[in-house]
């Protein structure tokens, strides 16, 4: 019970709140959903202005499509030439630690939010304009949910 309690106030917290994103098209997520919703903080239309050095914070709501024991976040960037570059993300890769009223193992059916925060690298350069792909697999490492939205990075905050 408390588990729904924590996980409808998450909800709640990013209810109304939705980035516009798209299905992706890299090749390992091209047959994976969409999220029920993705909200990348302080952006609603895409391209989102990601300023270099801050901490960009994603928020993912999704349906299990099956059970799964452990998840695994992934992201790639994907500018000239449509070639995508894996950007780490250490320990916010261990979906299973980031997960709002939940947690693994995850049964077939079940909504889960997920928040990824990472710092925008300082080695991006400004003003580059790339697609960033977030995808969330499971044990096996297939697909469960992936979202592609477009992406400049830009000064740093003053």
């Amino acid at each position: 019970m408390l588990r729904l309690v924590i996980l409808f106030a998450g909800l709640l917290a990013v209810q109304g709140q939705t980035t516009n994103v798209q299905r992706c098209t890299g090749s390992a997520a091209q047959n994976a959903p969409l999220p029920i919703n993705a909200y990348v903080e302080g952006c609603v239309e895409p391209p989102c202005q990601l300023p270099q050095g801050s901490l960009a914070t994603v928020h993912f709501t999704f349906k299990a499509p099956r059970t799964t024991t452990r998840m695994t976040t992934r992201a790639q960037m994907f500018s000239l030439f449509a070639i995508g570059i894996a950007l780490p993300l250490h320990e916010q890769a261990e979906t299973c630690d980031y997960l709002t009223g939940s947690s693994c193992p995850i049964a077939a059916g079940d909504v889960v939010h997920y928040t990824l925060k990472s710092v925008v690298s300082e080695v991006l350069p400004v003003g580059l304009t790339s697609n960033l792909e977030i995808m969330i697999e499971d044990d096996a490492n297939v697909p469960i949910t992936c979202a592609r939205l477009r992406m400049i990075v830009a000064p740093p905050s003053a």
